[in-house]
Order: structure tokens, then sequence, then C-alpha cells
């Protein structure tokens, strides 16, 4: 039985969720260059190849949760908008905050742990 921590969980699977969402919003709805959303995202321009073609952010199940997509969306538009480098981690790290709080981590959680019940763990609260 394996017994993951909620900030793994988050680091391996929550986080690169949620950029490949940022990505996509950036590159196809804002038709930002790959190296300028690279640059925005603090990672390499390889990354944002890779979650474009879906390499990484591999829960991308998760990129239909409504809350996934709302802070996404902001983070994209603030980077759009040309808010500065730390704004923008200051976003993604307040979006990871308030997706464990409305329990999105326990989703990606029970996806890599399905024994876990998610119901009766409140680790994160």
């Amino acid at each position: 039985m394996g017994m993951l921590l909620p900030s793994e969980v988050e680091s391996k699977a929550l986080l690169p969720a949620l950029r490949a969402v940022i990505v996509n919003l950036l590159v196809k709805k804002y038709e930002l260059p790959q190296r300028r959303v690279a640059e925005a995202l603090g990672i390499t321009q390889p990354a944002v190849s890779n979650y474009l073609r879906m390499v990484r952010g591999k829960m991308r199940f998760l990129s239909e949760n409504n809350v996934v997509q709302e802070v996404a969306e902001e983070i994209a538009k603030a980077i759009v908008e040309g808010e500065k480098e730390e704004r923008i981690r200051g976003m993604l790290q307040a979006a990871l905050v308030r997706l464990r709080r409305e329990r999105v981590l326990c989703i990606a959680h029970k996806t890599l742990e399905p024994v876990l019940d998610v119901d009766s763990c409140h680790i994160c609260d």
C-alpha cells in the first residue's frame, strides 16, 4: 500500500494538470508563442510542447473540473495582461491552496491511491 502525502500528489499530479490547462489556454485561446508561455510559467519551451502534446499533465481529466478551469483562466489572463513573475507565482500558489481546500486534490489522490478513503481523510483541512 502506498502512502503518498498530499504535497507529493500536488507536485506530481495537480500542479502539472493545472499547468497543462494554463498552457493550452495561452497557446490556443490567447495565441501566445510557446517561448513566451514558458517564460511566463518558469518552465522550458520543451515542457510547454509536452503539455500541449499531453505528455505532461497526465491527469488531464482534472481540466474538466470547474475550479481548475476558473483558476487557470485567471492565471492565463494575468499572464496575457503582463503581470510580473512574482505575481504569477503567487497566483499559482493560491490556486493550489484553493484546489486543496475545495478537495480537488482529493480527486487526484484517489486516482493515484484507489484504496484511499478520501471521504474520511481530512489531512488538508
